[in-house]
């Protein structure tokens, strides 16, 4: 029954997924396609209302059908608030990466209005307007000026794979392996609830495709057992049951701390939802971030999409959707092409402690125009901290007193914006004195403090139900009283995450 359900599941109306294929010049791809006087006037139509300022939300979703696409395929923000970077792939309608956008030097800077680049919108609270940025740079990688790549392949082996499915995924990684240079290195592994690690972090030729098993799901270091779904025996296989997709990415981060001086990326592939790991999907996310690794996750067959679309989004990655095994050598072919051949644009973003949605037009000509999304998440409160966790936004107080120095301002902002970012956190503020006066004075102080910060942040539309106030009088010293200076520092309000 599993079988079938998985046979039987149709991709949605209009399903037509481009995969990058080869690179041709962007002259080209104009004379292949006719001019559309009709299509053109309709995209200008929309423009003119996403450069006043209206909404790209609901204007993305009126763009009528293009013969090229537009595709974010990753965000770096470790360098944030200096530069954010966006990797966008742009795509004919025969998968050809269309060359030539920046210029003839492969490098362009856009200052005001661009005929092709021709908006860049990052809207958050600093920018509510969602005002264009006004100043960007373009950069076009291609195979000789990308950096060496390292790839962890993270696989789902449990049984609902399905014998003949298991063994397509298995000859598309090793089609994939032949796109990769001498400098590049992979990983394999394989999951099911245990992690098997079949190729360690490599950039071998003969290594790597010599241990990669093309065998279903067989697993030749197993014993094989028959696994029977609703009474329907599925397969007889090796490699167990289970699915523990959270402990296959890390192992996958494991092998990729292996290297330096190459782009990290871990691709997981999966075709149902966790139920044996024990990581959880926070932890990857940031056990990724820590490393500097992007997640590209490939949702197949009948699983459940969003939390491998967080595992991407909050890595700088991409969600790729797909609905059959012909699809398998493609999609990856398409990850490895899409870090050969895309654009970097490069800018400084407006200083927002809040998630930063990033939204794109790209103009070929009148008549070929696409948009791409995504977004990055500044906050200072992140959904994938951990419970428990204390963040560094501190509020200094002047001795014996609970009000708020005009110094905080932009703390208690960057606080708000995080809570409205992530609803579901619960916040506990809690205050702190220095050494001096009587311990019941001090605990009443503190706790005055930490009201006074929960009332700021209810002025400004914070439920009070979210925030938990609590004082510590001087029994927690940040650090020593043994100066001015430090007893300072001790006199606060800190934030610690108590639900999410």
């Amino acid at each position: 029954m599993l079988i079938k359900q998985i046979e039987d599941l149709k991709p949605p109306a209009g399903y037509k997924p481009i995969y990058q294929t080869s690179e041709k010049p962007v002259d080209s791809v104009l004379r292949m396609v006719p001019y559309s006087e009709l299509k053109a006037l309709a995209y200008d139509s929309i423009l003119q209302k996403l450069e006043v300022n209206a909404s790209f939300s609901d204007s993305i979703s009126t763009l009528p059908a293009s013969a090229i696409s537009t595709s974010l395929l990753g965000i770096d923000d470790r360098n944030y608030p200096d530069s954010i970077i966006l990797k966008i792939g742009v795509k004919d309608e025969r998968g050809f990466f269309v060359r030539g956008l920046a210029g003839p030097d492969r490098k362009k800077v856009i200052t005001g209005k661009d005929s092709i680049w021709r908006l860049l919108i990052d809207s958050c609270g600093a920018n509510p307007g969602q005002i264009g940025l006004s100043r960007y740079s373009i950069r076009e990688i291609n195979e000789d000026s990308r950096k060496p790549i390292a790839i962890s392949m993270v696989l789902d082996h449990s049984p609902s794979m399905g014998e003949m499915r298991a063994r397509k995924l298995q000859e598309a990684v090793r089609n994939t392996m032949d796109m990769l240079t001498d400098e590049d290195a992979i990983s394999v592994i394989k999951f099911t609830s245990k992690i098997h690690r079949e190729i360690p972090l490599t950039s071998d030729y003969e290594t790597y495709t010599s241990q990669l098993n093309i065998d279903g799901l067989r697993g030749e270091s197993a014993i094989p057992i028959r696994v029977t779904f609703n009474a329907d025996t599925i397969v007889e296989q090796g490699y167990g049951g289970g699915t523990a997709i959270y402990d296959g990415a890390i192992a996958g981060i494991e092998e990729l701390q292996k290297i330096s001086n190459t782009r990290r990326v871990m691709i997981v592939f999966s075709d149902g939802g966790d139920n044996s790991s024990k990581a959880d999907q926070d932890s990857v996310i940031r056990y990724a971030r820590t490393h500097g690794v992007n997640i590209h996750t490939i949702a197949y067959g009948i699983t459940d999409e969003e939390p491998l679309r967080a595992l991407a989004e909050s890595t700088g990655g991409k969600l790729y959707r797909i609905y059959s095994t012909k699809e398998f050598p493609f999609v990856l072919a398409d990850i490895v092409k899409s870090m050969k051949n895309h654009y970097v644009i490069s800018y400084a973003p407006p200083i927002s402690a809040d998630i930063h949605r990033v939204f794109g037009i790209v103009s070929l000509r009148k008549d070929l125009v696409s948009a791409f999304r995504g977004s990055y998440d500044k906050s200072i409160l992140h959904a994938w901290d951990a419970i428990g966790t204390m963040h560094s936004a501190l509020i200094e107080f002047e001795k014996g007193s609970s009000a708020i120095p005009a110094s905080a301002n932009q703390v208690l902002q960057d606080v708000f914006y995080s809570l409205k970012s992530s609803p579901n956190i619960t916040l506990e503020i809690r205050g702190h004195t220095d050494d001096i006066g009587k311990e019941e004075d001090n605990a009443q102080l503190s706790l005055s403090r930490a009201q006074s910060v929960a009332g700021a942040l209810i002025a400004k539309g914070i439920k009070q139900s979210r925030l938990i106030i609590t004082g510590k009088g001087k029994n927690m010293p940040l650090v020593p009283n043994d100066s001015e200076e430090s007893r300072k520092k001790n006199r606060r309000t800190e934030f610690i995450i108590k639900q999410k």
